[in-house]
C-alpha cells in the first residue's frame, strides 16, 4: 500500500497495495513499510491544510473566534485531524508488521554456548588404580555452535558443532589433553502433513490479506469521515440561516410593536392589540435562543469530526451553500458503481479468501504425519600427551597434537562418518480437535458469504434510498420556492391591510410566522436534499473522485 496527499486545488491521496512474493528460505518479508507510512504522510497533508486556510483565522479560532470554511477545507481539516480515521490509520501498520511475524517463522536460529566443567571422580575400577591419589581429574570446556531452522516447503534442518577441550589424568586415555569436535547435520522432510510452500504460506498469506483488508478500512473510514462532515456541514449551514430567519422575524416583531405604540397613542389601536405584538415579540426570540443553541450544538459536533484540539469557543461558520445539481439520473449504473467500487465488500471477499487458507491449513491438520529423517556427523580427535598406560598412538593421530588438526577430516571420505536415516509416523487416535476445526472454518464461510450477500443488499439500499431522498428533496425545494414567494405576497397584502385597519395584529403576525417557516422549510429541503447527495456519494465512491482522492491497487 502505498499514498500521498498533494495540496492545492489538484490535492491527490494515493494508496498503493503491494502483493507480496512468497518468502524464500528465511527472506520472506516484503519491505513495504516505507510504502505505508507514505500512504499516510501527516506532514505533506498538514502543509496542504496550512496552504488551504492560510487566510483563514486558524490563530483566532484556537482563541475562540470564528472559522470560516468551505467544505473542501473542511474535508481536508477531518482527513488530517480526524481521532477515528487516525485511529484507523494505525491498523495497516499493525497488519504489516503481522506480515513480517508470519515472515519470521522461516528466519533460522543461531545457537552459541560454552560450558567449563570439572570433575574429580574416585576411583572404582581396577583398570584405574594407576592413579595413585585415588582420584581422577577431568577438567573440560565445551564450546557449541548450532543453525536450525525451516523452509517454506517445511523442510526442517540443523548443523551443529560441537567442539570440547578436556584435561584428565585418567591413566587409560589416549591423551592428557585431547580435543573431541563433533558436526552434525540433520534434516527432517514431511511427506504428508506440512509438505509443500501452499500448506506452509498460509500464515504469510493470511497476513498479506489482513494488510488490504486494513488498507480498504482505512479507505471505507474516508467514505464515512467526508461523508459525515458534508451532512454537519450542511445542517451548519442550515442552522446558520435558521438564526437568521429568526433574527428577521423577531426584527418584524419588534417593529410591529413600535408601530402598533404609535396607532394606540393615535387612538387606532387597543391595549390587546399592544398586548398581542409584545407576546409574539417575546415568542420569537424564544425561537431564536432556540435556534442558537441549535447552532451551537452543530458547531460543536463539526469541531469534533474536523479538528478536536479546537478551542471549544471556537465558533465554525459555513461559508459555502449547497448547490442544486436537480434530480440524479441512471440508478442502475450507480448501484453497478457502488457495488464495484465500495471498499467494504472487497474486505468481506478478502475475509473469506482468508478462511479458505484457514480451511486448507485445517485439512493438513487432519492428516497423518510421517516424516523422513536423516543425519549425517563427523567426529574428529587430536591430542598431546599420552596416559602412563598407553604404549602406541594410532597412526593416524599421529602428529595430531593441536586444536585445528581435530578437524583436518571433517567432510573428507578419511572423517569419521556417523549417519542414520529413517522413517517417523505419527497417528492421532480420533483426531478430534483437528476434524471440529476444519468443519467450524468450513461453516464461518458460510457465516461470512451470508455476510457479503447482505453487505451487498445494504449497499444497494444505500444508494436507492440516497438516490429517492435526493429526488423527492429537490422535488419539495422546488415546491417551497413558490411557497416562500406566496407567503411573502400573502404577508404583503396583510401589511396593506392593517394599514388600512382591515387586518389584525394577530393575523399580521400569523403572516410574519408563515413567511419564517416557508423560509425554514425551504432551507431545510434544501439541505436534505444536499446531505441525500453526499450519503449518495459516499455511496458510490464518488467523494473520492470531488476531493481528488486517488486509489491505486
Amino acid at each position: 500500500m502505498m499514498a500521498g496527499m498533494k495540496g492545492g486545488a489538484e490535492l491527490e491521496t494515493l494508496f498503493a497495495g503491494l502483493s507480496a512474493e512468497a518468502p524464500e528460505v528465511g527472506a520472506g518479508r516484503r519491505r513495504v513499510y516505507d510504502a505505508v507510512m507514505a500512504c499516510y504522510a501527516h506532514a505533506i497533508v498538514g502543509l496542504t491544510i496550512l496552504v488551504l486556510i492560510t487566510g483563514l483565522t486558524v490563530a483566532g479560532a484556537d482563541r475562540g473566534e470564528t472559522l470560516s470554511l468551505h467544505m473542501k477545507e473542511a474535508v481536508l481539516l477531518a482527513l488530517e485531524r480526524n481521532l477515528d480515521l487516525t485511529i484507523e490509520r494505525i491498523e495497516p501498520l499493525l497488519a504489516h508488521e503481522q506480515i513480517r511475524q508470519a515472515a519470521g517463522e522461516f528466519d533460522p536460529l543461531l545457537k552459541l554456548s560454552a560450558i567449563g566443567k570439572k570433575q574429580e571422580l574416585p576411583v572404582t575400577s581396577a583398570l584405574e588404580l594407576g592413579n595413585e591419589s585415588g582420584v581422577i581429574v577431568e577438567e573440560s570446556f565445551s564450546p557449541e555452535t548450532g543453525l536450525a531452522g525451516k523452509f517454506t516447503t517445511g523442510t526442517q534442518y540443523s548443523v551443529a558443532l560441537v567442539a570440547p577441550v578436556i584435561k584428565t589424568d585418567h591413566p587409560n586415555r589416549l591423551f592428557s589433553e585431547y580435543y573431541r569436535p563433533v558436526l552434525n547435520f540433520g534434516v527432517t522432510q514431511p511427506l504428508l502433513r506440512d509438505i509443500g510452500t501452499e500448506v506452509n504460506l498460509v500464515r504469510f498469506r493470511q497476513a498479506e490479506k489482513a494488510e488490504r483488508i486494513a488498507t480498504l478500512g482505512v479507505e471505507a473510514k474516508m467514505l464515512s469521515v467526508i461523508r459525515d462532515v458534508e451532512t454537519n456541514y450542511w445542517a451548519l449551514f442550515f442552522a446558520q440561516q435558521h438564526v437568521e430567519v429568526a433574527q428577521g422575524s423577531l426584527q418584524l416583531a419588534e417593529d410591529l410593536v413600535q408601530r402598533v405604540r404609535r396607532l394606540r397613542g393615535a387612538g387606532l389601536a387597543t391595549a390587546l392589540d399592544l398586548r398581542t405584538a409584545e407576546t409574539g415579540v417575546e415568542a420569537r426570540r424564544g425561537d431564536l435562543q432556540r435556534a442558537e443553541a441549535d447552532l451551537r450544538n452543530v458547531q460543536a459536533q463539526l469541531r469534533v469530526l474536523i479538528n478536536p484540539d479546537l478551542d471549544l469557543r471556537t465558533r465554525i461558520r459555513a461559508v459555502e451553500e449547497p448547490a442544486d445539481e436537480g434530480v440524479p439520473v441512471d440508478l442502475e449504473e450507480k448501484l453497478a458503481q457502488a457495488l464495484a467500487r465500495r471498499p467494504e465488500p472487497q474486505r468481506q471477499k478478502l475475509v473469506i479468501e482468508n478462511l479458505q487458507l484457514e480451511e486448507l491449513l485445517a485439512k493438513n491438520n487432519t492428516r497423518v504425519r510421517l516424516d523422513l529423517i536423516g543425519n549425517l556427523g563427523y567426529t574428529g580427535l587430536a591430542g598431546s600427551g599420552n596416559g602412563p598406560r598407553v604404549v602406541a598412538v594410532p597412526a593416524r593421530l599421529q602428529g595430531r597434537s593441536s586444536y585445528t588438526e581435530a578437524f583436518s577430516d571433517f567432510l573428507t571420505p578419511d572423517g569419521n562418518i556417523t549417519w542414520s536415516t529413517g522413517l517417523q509416523l505419527q497417528v492421532p487416535l480420533g483426531n478430534r480437535e483437528a476434524l471440529g476445526r476444519l468443519e467450524q472454518t468450513r461453516l464461518r464461510q458460510q457465516q461470512e458469504r451470508l455476510r457479503l450477500l447482505l453487505l451487498t443488499n445494504q449497499i444497494s439500499v444505500e444508494v436507492q434510498t440516497a438516490f429517492q431522498d435526493m429526488t423527492a428533496e429537490w422535488a419539495r425545494f422546488t415546491a417551497l420556492r413558490e411557497e416562500v414567494k406566496l407567503s411573502r405576497e400573502q404577508l404583503a397584502a396583510q401589511e396593506r391591510q392593517f394599514g388600512a385597519g382591515l387586518s389584525t395584529v394577530r393575523q399580521l403576525l400569523e403572516a410574519q410566522d408563515a413567511v419564517a417557516k416557508a423560509e425554514d422549510k425551504r432551507i431545510q429541503a434544501l439541505m436534505h436534499y444536499s446531505t441525500a447527495r453526499s450519503r449518495l456519494a459516499a455511496a458510490v465512491v464518488a467523494s473520492l473522485d470531488t476531493y481528488r482522492l486517488v486509489i491505486q491497487p
